[in-house]
């Protein structure tokens, strides 16, 4: 199953959906829409998208998402932002690296050219990246990327218990803290088809700062229970039959 988080991406979803049919055809393609002003619902459903609404916010969608992936016994979730920036052709890489991994993240800084990201938010996300990286244990190099990979023992862990606000570093910073493998794969990244990022916004800062809280909260928390073994056969089969 693919989720895509969506909020005033009308003239972008349809497009996005229509690319990961044909990549991985006969897979659901759940597009989330929480809170917009213009017809990024009706352009998914034309798309051939399932579509859900949550309330305002990227991580509420998400856990909606996830809620539907554990109600359908998704035997992977990957997630896909719907502005064009994460390309479809990723999708698969990703879930051929699932098979040694529980969770695995397309990274824009693993040596895979894509479009260009200004000095200073790069310099924040190699900052952030590198404290969440020390509070976690394990090296991450892109940990706002929203292109993930996912094991149902994550995916159902989310849908219980997923922050409300703001879920990125954190989300990954408790992942490797709950002894989830968590892997990078290099994804060539696009520029946005339009419209602005939060990362690029004047709350930029704001979000960073709070990233770093959370990841540091993150660090504190009482330690999970180690995921359940899922059977890599179950995903290879996912994969090769394009099902989700």
């Amino acid at each position: 199953m693919v989720i895509l988080p969506a909020r005033d991406e009308g003239p972008r979803v349809g497009g996005v959906v229509a690319e990961l049919r044909r990549v991985v055809p006969g897979v659901e393609i759940v597009v989330v829409e929480n809170g917009s002003g213009d017809d990024t619902a009706e352009r998914a459903s034309a798309a051939g998208a399932t579509v859900l609404r949550s309330d305002i916010g990227y991580a509420r969608a998400l856990r909606v998402g996830f809620a539907h992936a554990h109600a359908k016994n998704a035997p992977w979730v990957v997630t896909v932002d719907a502005d064009g920036q994460h390309p479809a052709t990723a999708v698969p890489e990703l879930l051929r690296a699932l098979n040694d991994a529980d969770l695995v993240v397309g990274s824009r800084f693993l040596g895979a050219a894509g479009y260009p990201v200004t000095p200073i938010r790069r310099a924040a996300n190699r900052g952030l990246a590198a404290w969440a990286s020390w509070l976690a244990g394990h090296p991450l190099t892109d940990v706002t990327s929203g292109l993930r990979a996912m094991r149902p023992a994550v995916y159902e862990s989310f849908a219980a218990d997923y922050p409300p606000d703001v879920a990125d570093a954190n989300v990954l910073v408790r992942a490797v803290r709950a002894g989830w493998r968590v892997r990078e794969v290099p994804v060539a990244m696009h520029a946005r088809e339009g419209g602005r990022s939060q990362h690029d916004s004047p709350r930029a800062v704001w979000f960073a700062v709070r990233m770093a809280q959370l990841c540091l909260r993150e660090a504190g928390r009482r330690a999970l229970p180690e995921p359940r073994d899922a059977a890599r056969a179950g995903i290879s089969a996912g994969i090769s039959a394009g099902r989700a």
